[in-house]
Order: structure tokens, then C-alpha cells, then sequence
């Protein structure tokens, strides 16, 4: 039997139903309530360990669920400057967890193993209707020098991303896949991106694997 990660989840306001049948069909149901008109913020859950995660609203029976198959929930909609506060619970380890997300602000909390969760800021200003985006989201202190490069080709996509930190570029929109390296040296298989979307945006993440490194990717499609 897999163990399970979960993240308890709770805003200050209280969460709202999220369908307990897994990312696909509670995209459109939100998380937290969004408050007043103002400049959108959004959050969402990346499971970035070797287990499942699930994010459990707090103060109700709602649930989202992430594993391989499902890494990353949508951005969800978030009141801005309200606290979004929870429990990372893995096996009989426990880690309080609690984001603030500001106007505009982009937040992905990844759960890791050894109930750690990284969180990960980003303030997009560069959309481009004609260009796809393409984010490193370093989560690996162990990678050194870590670089991602277009497989196949010595084409630095992006490269200079310090651990925790995360830096993004536009492409042209394309079929793309992607390699790692560590220290100059390639890590892992080639990662298939797919057929690149103009106007749409994307993130590569850089996790630990037990002794090596690994990569995946999520579209940044936002819930509405």
C-alpha cells in the first residue's frame, strides 16, 4: 500500500466543496473563497514526492486528490492577502504550512517527500498571445549548475535557476522535449512537453528523486 501524503487545508474564510473525484472534475469548483472584486490571486498543489498527495479543505469533507498521473492541481482563485494555511502530514511527520498570496501572485505549493512542502512565487508580466511560456521551478538543491536544454540539440532553454527559485522565457509554439543536467551531465530521460500552446504556459519542475534528480511538467491552466 502507497503511503499517502495529505495536506489539510484551511483559509482563514474557510474552505469551500471541492469534488472528491480528482483534479479533472474539480477544476471548475473552488477551493477558497475569492473575496471582493480585486487583482486576481491564485494557488495551487503540486505533488512532487513519490507518493500520493491529497489536499483536504479544512472544515469539510472536500478533497483533491494528485499523484503521477495528476502532479499539479489548476491555480485556484484565492482571496488576495488572506492567509492559506494547512497541515502536510507524511506518515507521523507533520508540517504546518501557510501562504499569503498577493494581488497578481501566482503561488505552487509543492509537497515533497519527508513532509516538506517548498513554496514557489511567481508575478507573470509577460503574456504573449502569439509565444507559449516556459518555466524552471528548482526544487533540487542537490542538482548543481541545473540546466534544461531542448533534447536532442545543444540549445540551452533555460539555465542560472538557484534552488527555490524559478525562472521562465517564451517560445515559439512548437512540439518540444526537454533534458536535464546536472553539473554539465545529463539526468533522466528526455521530457516530452507535447505540441506547445500559443498564449498558454507552462512549468518543468525540478524535484528530488532518492539519489538523482527528476523532472515533470504541468500546464498553468487556471480554474474558473
Amino acid at each position: 500500500m502507497k503511503k499517502l501524503i495529505s495536506v489539510a487545508v484551511g483559509g482563514l474564510l474557510g474552505g469551500v466543496a471541492l469534488a472528491a473525484s480528482g483534479v479533472a472534475s474539480a477544476a471548475d469548483i473552488p477551493l477558497y473563497p475569492t473575496g471582493p472584486a480585486q487583482d486576481s490571486s491564485f494557488v495551487r498543489f503540486v505533488d512532487g514526492g513519490t507518493h500520493a498527495v491529497e489536499v483536504t479543505a479544512a472544515g469539510s469533507k472536500a478533497r483533491l486528490s494528485l499523484d503521477a498521473a495528476n502532479p499539479a492541481s489548476h491555480f485556484l482563485p484565492v482571496a488576495a492577502g488572506k492567509p492559506v494555511a494547512g497541515t502536510l502530514t507524511s506518515g507521523g511527520a507533520h508540517q504546518d504550512v501557510s501562504a499569503t498570496v498577493q494581488p497578481g501572485e501566482f503561488v505552487s505549493i509543492v509537497a515533497l517527500d519527508g513532509a516538506r512542502a517548498v513554496t514557489v512565487r511567481e508575478k507573470p508580466d509577460d503574456f504573449n498571445a502569439l509565444k507559449a511560456s516556459v518555466a524552471l521551478y528548482n526544487l533540487d538543491a542537490r542538482c548543481t549548475a541545473p540546466t534544461l536544454k531542448v533534447a536532442g540539440r545543444d540549445v540551452v532553454l533555460l539555465d542560472g535557476v538557484a534552488a527555490g527559485q524559478t525562472k521562465r522565457r517564451q517560445v515559439n509554439p512548437v512540439t518540444l522535449s526537454v533534458q536535464l543536467s546536472c553539473g554539465g551531465q545529463p539526468v533522466g530521460q528526455a521530457l516530452s512537453l507535447g505540441t506547445l500552446v500559443a498564449g498558454q504556459r507552462y512549468t518543468v519542475f525540478l524535484v528530488p528523486a532518492g539519489a538523482q534528480s527528476r523532472i515533470f511538467f504541468a500546464n498553468d491552466a487556471v480554474s474558473h
